[in-house]
């Protein structure tokens, strides 16, 4: 009598474990099956060797899940425990768990990557402003170290990493760039050649759009050339204004190197299009084509393959002159100055 009641009580709290058990099961399932509390879009940064208690008190502290417990137990029942990735994670309103979980086990997170497009005929000023705006270096920097190395950066789109990417590792990309475009379109030149090709390719890209244009300003510098004119070009003086800003700045930094006043945050944009080039031409510089003859001291901006291949095989005709007109849609080419300043007066009000 005493065995078979023993038994019974034991067959009860069996049953009642069961019962306890299926009860937590169904309340977890509950969690599992909910949608977020999200409110809004959540990113989540998961670390590596983060275990899945932690991930789970991550996601819990940013209101991805209600209940950390729930996670775990998800994780290890569908086998995930350990696959769980590091990664940012960004997670929306209504998201599940079972999407949590597998999103995480797969490793879907999201880029770290940066992807930044250099048009033709940037600057080392803009991209150095492009660059700083996405995080990738800091105001200054890349004006300052990578001037002297203008005109070799290829414009093109490109996949930084967000970390671990110097500026070095970032110009260097770009340069190597350029040389494999010259190798993809056969183009060997000699240093000297390579160099003016540059310096002749980054001014078309500030004076012509279409590819019928830059050929022709490209026959006009060599016309120019070829007479000993000067070129008389204003996109070369205004980016002979913003060099000598950034050196002076760099000169003073130099002599205040223990004073914050011209630090990297005081460099500053300069923006070639706001120069005032009428002051500006009467200040004798390397890049002053109106005061001096020959090509500027080196490339003003940075040109893509059809501006180098305008150069290379430039329109011949008996042009000396050209403008353009204020919307920059038309370039007018003139023979004689006195047809120059006729157009000049038509299309500008000069």
């Amino acid at each position: 009598m005493l065995a078979a009641l023993r038994k019974l009580l034991i067959t009860h709290k069996v049953h009642i474990v069961a019962l306890i058990a299926a009860g937590v099961f169904i309340g977890l399932m509950g969690y599992v099956i909910l949608k977020s509390p999200l409110k809004t879009t959540t990113e989540v940064v998961i670390n590596e060797g983060q275990g899945v208690s932690a991930i789970a008190e991550a996601l819990k502290e940013k209101r991805v899940i209600d209940n950390k417990f729930a996670f775990i137990v998800y994780a290890i029942v569908t086998g995930n425990e350990r696959k769980l990735q590091a990664g940012r994670y960004v997670f929306r309103p209504g998201v599940t768990m079972p999407v949590i979980v597998n999103s995480m086990a797969e490793g879907f997170a999201e880029s770290n990557d940066v992807i930044v497009t250099i048009p033709e005929g940037f600057n080392v000023f803009d991209i150095d402003k492009r660059l700083a705006s996405a995080g990738l270096t800091e105001e200054g920097e890349f004006a300052k170290k990578y001037q002297s190395d203008e005109g070799q950066f290829f414009p093109d789109t490109y996949r930084f990493k967000r970390e671990g990417e110097t500026a070095d590792m970032i110009a260097q990309k770009m340069k190597n760039h350029l040389n494999l475009k010259f190798k993809d379109t056969s183009l060997v030149l000699s240093t000297l050649v390579f160099y003016d090709t540059l310096v002749k390719a980054s001014i078309l890209e500030k004076e012509a759009r279409k590819e019928e244009d830059m050929r022709l300003v490209a026959g006009v510098m060599e016309n120019r050339l070829a007479r000993g004119m000067m070129l008389q070009i204003d996109a070369t003086v205004a980016y002979g204004t913003c060099l000598r800003r950034l050196t002076q700045i760099v000169e003073r930094e130099a002599r205040n190197v223990s004073s914050s006043k011209f630090q990297v945050s005081s460099y500053g944009y300069c923006d070639v299009s706001q120069v005032p080039v009428g002051a500006e031409i009467k200040i004798d510089g390397p890049y002053n084509t109106y005061t001096r003859a020959g090509l500027p001291a080196g490339p003003i901006a940075n040109p893509g393959i059809t501006a180098i291949q305008a150069v290379l095989n430039p329109a011949k005709s008996d042009y000396l002159y050209y403008l353009s007109t204020r919307d920059g849609s038309r370039v007018i080419f003139s023979k004689t100055a006195a047809e120059h300043a006729t157009n000049r007066h038509k299309h500008l009000g000069l």
